[in-house]
């Protein structure tokens, strides 16, 4: 049975009874987007989900929206927040203004918001990099979701995250690490050389984490990985090898061609 997130509970609930009210106000589809976006910062949480709800249904330009729904992340609602999260979410890479208040929202107290403001990161991509420290931060977070979350955006940014991320391969915090090495795994080819590298510098925990990360990658792996098991100590040639069994079938065209090179005269 899946366990109950309590965060997320909390806001089906939420939705649940302001789905309840909402029919019963006046329709606010005749209402302008300056009504809307002014009803959005209503204290009443009913009022500015209304508004949020007929923001999400309408299609406004990104530019004339965006601003008013980052300013809803600071709403005292956490469905009006969680709202205004999924429409900057819809707007991709024209929510890039709203990137400063989602790194904000990688703070919040319930777990639901930092998870969606972590893949709304993810959905503006590249523009969103400065909020690589607050997504950094969240690979120890005691929810798996928040964590499988940041590890998606991270990956996304791509080079930007890299060394952030090689240095939490790391930390003490297994949760931590492990992330980290799903990150860099996700990167692929980018990420293979610097993870070789952590290898060789041989600290233990890291050089473990890195070889993690370069199982995930799988076949991008198999070339530099055999050049370290062809090149390294004895301590590095071992991880390496182990590396390559645990990528499996993907690793076995490049070990035989390697066998054979080897098994050649010269």
């Amino acid at each position: 049975m899946t366990p109950i997130h309590p965060g997320r509970t909390t806001i089906i609930i939420g939705t649940a009874l302001l789905a309840m009210v909402l029919p019963t106000l006046s329709p606010a589809a005749d209402r302008d987007l300056n009504s809307l976006l002014e009803a959005l910062k209503s204290p009443d949480p009913v009022i500015a989900m209304q508004a949020a709800e007929e923001l999400k249904k309408k299609d406004f330009p990104a530019n004339s929206i965006v601003p008013g729904l980052a300013q809803a992340l600071k709403h005292s609602n956490e469905v009006v927040r969680l709202t205004a999260i999924e429409i900057l979410s819809d707007k991709g890479p024209q929510a890039a203004t709203a990137v400063p208040a989602l790194s904000e929202a990688l703070k919040d107290k319930d777990p639901s918001i930092r998870e969606a403001a972590a893949l709304a990161l993810f959905s503006i991509g590249k523009p969103a990099m400065s909020a690589t420290p607050g997504l950094l931060s969240l690979l120890g977070d005691d929810s798996k979701r928040v964590r499988d979350a940041a590890v998606l955006s991270l990956a996304g940014m791509e080079k930007e995250a890299v060394p952030g991320l090689l240095q939490a391969l790391g930390n003490k915090d297994p949760r931590v690490s492990a992330a980290a090495a799903e990150a860099l795994g996700k990167m692929g080819q980018m990420a293979v050389h610097e993870l070789i590298s952590v290898i060789k510098k041989g600290d233990s925990s890291a050089s473990r984490a890195a070889a993690k990360a370069l199982t995930h990658m799988g076949q991008p792996a198999v070339s530099p990985l055999i050049e370290l098991l062809r090149t390294g100590d004895a301590k590095t040639a071992d991880l390496a090898e182990e590396t390559l069994d645990n990528i499996g079938s993907p690793a076995v065209p490049e070990l035989v061609k390697a066998l054979r090179n080897k098994q050649q005269p010269k």
